[in-house]
Formats: C-alpha cells, sequence, structure tokens
C-alpha cells in the first residue's frame, strides 16, 4: 500500500523491471567463463546458463525472468545467472565457486521449472478464500477453506527450503563444505550493511565516489554482527528460505567455533580483482550515470505527491443496535433472578448460592450495557495529514511509521496497523473503543462492531493509502535533500 523501494536496484517507477549490470560472454570473460564451464561439467548439466550477469547488488541467484538489461536496454530470456559485485571484494575464488555451483544446482534439479504464474494463482486462491469471510452465509466455508490454505502455505514454505538444501548438498559434490559455510556466512553477515550502502548510494546519486568503492568504504564503518548472534536467529514464517544456521546443519558443518574465529572481522581483498577487472569499470561507470537518471525521475515523481490530500476523518464507534441486544440479555438474566427469587419457596444453601450467581449474572450484564453505551460516539480513529490519532495513544502514529495495513470485514470490522519495529508509539491507555497493541510486534487491531456516520471503515483505505504514499514521498526526499547538503 505504499511506494516500494527495491533495495539491491532502485528502479525508475516509470520503467520495466530492469538489472543494472553488464553481460558476460566467452569473449569479455574466457577466464570465468572457463570456470562456469568446469562446474557445469562437474554438476553434470546439460547446457551453460543463457546469460551470466555481473551487476550492482540483485544478490546471487539464478532465475529465467525476462528482464532488461542496462544501458543498452537488452533483453534477456532463458536462465539468468546473476553474479552481485558487492560481494566480490570479500570472497576467495573457492567461495566465489561455491556460490556458483550452488545457484547452477537449481538448474540440475529443475527448480526454475515451476510456472510463472504459480504465485499468482496462490494470490487469487488467497482472493477467493478471503471473499467467503465477507459472507455470514459462507463463513464455516471460510474457516475450513482457511484452514487448509494455512496447511497449504506451510507446505511451500518447507518445499522452498526442500530446494535450498538440494542445492547446497549438490555444490558440495565438487566443493569443499567448509568455503560453502563460509560464503554462507559472509553473504547473510554483509547482507544488511551492503542494502544499506546501496540505499545511501541511492540517496547521495549526485556524489562521484563509485559505487563499489563507496560501498566498502560503507561497510568498513558499519557494525557487522557476530557470526555466533547470526547464528541463533529464529526462523521466521514469512521466510521463504532457510536460516544459516537450518543451512550449516543441513550439510552436517559442525565446526561452528572455528567458522565464528574466521570470521571475526571480514576485511576487503583483492583476490577477485583480476577475475572481474574488465566488468568494474564498466558496470560501477553505466550504475553511476544510471541511478543519477533514475533517481531524477523518482524525485520528479516523488514531489508530485508530497502535497496530496489535506483531509481529516474522524471516524467514530457505533453500537445502538449492540447496546439494545446487550440490554435485552441483561433484562432477561434480571426477569429470570426474580422469578426465581418469588416462586422458589425452598431458602436453603442451594437457593442462595442459585440467587448469587444470577444476581453477580445480571450485574455484569448490566455493566457491559453501561459501557457500550459510554462507548457510542466516542472516536475510534481520527486520520490526518500528520498521521493515524488513536484514542488510546497520547500521539498520533506517523505514515511513515506505517509499514502495512489491512481491513477485514469478517463479522466485524477491523483495522489492522503494523508499526515499523523501531518506532515506539508510547504508552498504551485502555479506553471506550476495543484496540488491542501488541508490542512485541509493533501491530494494533482496532475493531468496529458498528460505525456511527456515513463513513464507512473499508471507505477510508484509499485515503489511508494516499497518506501513506505521501508520507513516504515526503521522507524520500528529505533524505535526498538532506544528502546532498
Amino acid at each position: 500500500m505504499s511506494l516500494h523501494w527495491e533495495i539491491y536496484n532502485k528502479k525508475n517507477i516509470t520503467a520495466e523491471t530492469s538489472v543494472n549490470g553488464v553481460l558476460i560472454t566467452s569473449e569479455t570473460n574466457p577466464k570465468l567463463y572457463k570456470l562456469i564451464e568446469k562446474i557445469v561439467q562437474q554438476l553434470e548439466l546439460n547446457v551453460m546458463p543463457d546469460n551470466i550477469v555481473f551487476c550492482i547488488g540483485h544478490g546471487f541467484k539464478i532465475s529465467n525472468q525476462t528482464i532488461y538489461l542496462y544501458p543498452r536496454r537488452t533483453i534477456l530470456t532463458g536462465n539468468t545467472l546473476y553474479l552481485d559485485s558487492t560481494y566480490i571484494n570479500y570472497l576467495t575464488l573457492a567461495e566465489l565457486s561455491s556460490i556458483i555451483a550452488h545457484e547452477l544446482s537449481h538448474i540440475a534439479s529443475n527448480d526454475l521449472s515451476l510456472p510463472k504464474n504459480f504465485y499468482r494463482q496462490i494470490d487469487r486462491l488467497t482472493e477467493t478464500i478471503t471473499s467467503f469471510s465477507r459472507s455470514r452465509l459462507f463463513y464455516p466455508s471460510y474457516l475450513l477453506s482457511k484452514h487448509y490454505y494455512c496447511s497449504f502455505n506451510r507446505a511451500i514454505r518447507q518445499w522452498n527450503c526442500s530446494r535450498e538444501y538440494r542445492a547446497d548438498s549438490n555444490a558440495l559434490k565438487i566443493i569443499p563444505k567448509e568455503y560453502l559455510a563460509l560464503a554462507l556466512s559472509k553473504i547473510h553477515l554483509l547482507q544488511v550493511p551492503i542494502n544499506q550502502a546501496l540505499d545511501n548510494y541511492y540517496h547521495n546519486a549526485h556524489t562521484t565516489h563509485l559505487p563499489l568503492d563507496y560501498i566498502t568504504h560503507y561497510v568498513a564503518q558499519s557494525e557487522i554482527p557476530s557470526l555466533s548472534k547470526l547464528l541463533k536467529k529464529q526462523p521466521s514464517v514469512y521466510n521463504t528460505h532457510p536460516t544459516l544456521a537450518q543451512r550449516l546443519s543441513a550439510i552436517k558443518y559442525r565446526e561452528l567455533n572455528r567458522l565464528c574465529g574466521l570470521l571475526i572481522s571480514i576485511s576487503p581483498t583483492s583476490l577477485l580483482t583480476e577475475l572481474f577487472s574488465h566488468e568494474v569499470n564498466a558496470l560501477q561507470a553505466n550504475y553511476q550515470k544510471n541511478i543519477q537518471k533514475i533517481a531524477e525521475t523518482n524525485i520528479n515523481y516523488l514531489k508530485k505527491h508530497i502535497n496530496n490530500h489535506q483531509q481529516t476523518i474522524t471516524i467514530k464507534q457505533g453500537g445502538i443496535i449492540r447496546l439494545l441486544l446487550r440490554s435485552l440479555l441483561a433484562s432477561l438474566f434480571i426477569l429470570i433472578t426474580y422469578t426465581f427469587l418469588i416462586t422458589d419457596e425452598k431458602h436453603d444453601s442451594e437457593w442462595l448460592i442459585t440467587v448469587i450467581i444470577l444476581s453477580i449474572i445480571s450485574i455484569f450484564c448490566l455493566r457491559r450495557c453501561y459501557k457500550m453505551y459510554q462507548c457510542i460516539g466516542s472516536p475510534l480513529l481520527t486520520i490526518t495529514p500528520q498521521g493515524l490519532v488513536l484514542p488510546c495513544f497520547e500521539k498520533a502514529i506517523p505514515w511513515e511509521q506505517i509499514i502495512h495495513y489491512q481491513i477485514n470485514e469478517i463479522m466485524y470490522k477491523k483495522l489492522n496497523v503494523y508499526l515499523s519495529p523501531a518506532f515506539n508509539p508510547g504508552k498504551f491507555k485502555t479506553g471506550g473503543a476495543k484496540i488491542k497493541y501488541n508490542r512485541q510486534n509493533n501491530h494494533i487491531q482496532i475493531t468496529a462492531y458498528e460505525i456511527k456516520g456515513k463513513i464507512n471503515l473499508p471507505d477510508c483505505a484509499p485515503l489511508i493509502s494516499d497518506y501513506i504514499i505521501t508520507a513516504t514521498a515526503r521522507v524520500e526526499l528529505q533524505l535526498f535533500t538532506q544528502n546532498k547538503e
């Protein structure tokens, strides 16, 4: 629902999917080409990858997605092997070979044979299941289909992980496991600082520094976590790849203390400089030129959004129908209690206990009616240009701190807001509105039994999206301005 910026390759919002990279052939880089040919033969592959791309960012991967290659707008089809230049300064030839062997193993295992519209079909399945939830008639079908979908989703994640384990296992047929363990560990350790460096370089598009030099300097100034801490990281249900600890365990690499000792500090080397000397110069010049053009295009796009929408909407809690139902329930228990009092002539201990229980239930129902009466007309949430105002927090939640939101209409209308992990919304206080706050996940759930007024909660979705886009655009422009100054 917000502007999405690619970390590895900042893309032009108005352009197609593209990669900043240099195409490697047997003529341009015979040494690397022969190395890959040797790995292909050892893995018993029938063919070489159709394309080999040396790029800035984008990671190490094999893909059959059609993509445009900057700067000549070359269209790449077939199986493409991507080699990320941002990691080259930190790898040895053996470690690079282990990564190439892992990626080419995906071809050997036919992992790229998955239909291109597979995940699109999963999205359609999700939409169909969600549509059941909007109808009370089909609500039981929704619960059943949701159960099977969750099981299916877990199976898909396990299948994705099994593909990585199989590729690692195939790579070990030709590469000693220590080289693969070192390569995987370095990539996991350097991933965050390198991504941050690429992101920062994009906002410093005016700089004269060469991209790879800038990234190396940025990483040297960054704090890289210890390998022992990274190995303790728990797997997330959202990750399609296994954790580093799971991958090292799958290849049965046991010398973790030795690995931690080797990676106490990761310093750049020049071991692979000669191998990629032809590509590095062309790649950096092209990337520097293209990132400036893309940044300029995106800045103009952002400027169109920073002043959009100045509307303030307050949604108030309804509940008259719910109050009537609760009142009827309270009246029923009061009537039962009264009837029991005047008809039962045995005033024994059981009678007394029953009267006390019925009285407590009646008082509880009356109390709930009173609380509901107090809630009617109270603000549920307020949408302002500055942020989302909730009665449970003293300060507004800035739009740029909302990383995702979702409106559900299952029985009751619910607004789920997921905040940035680093943002602290302040002290949470209970009030009239039914609002739950999970501090650990920075997740807020607002339940609207009924809405008082003509504005419905789902109708606010476009406005919320626009405000998030506007806030994100403003933050992006501030980053460009600060770095330029």
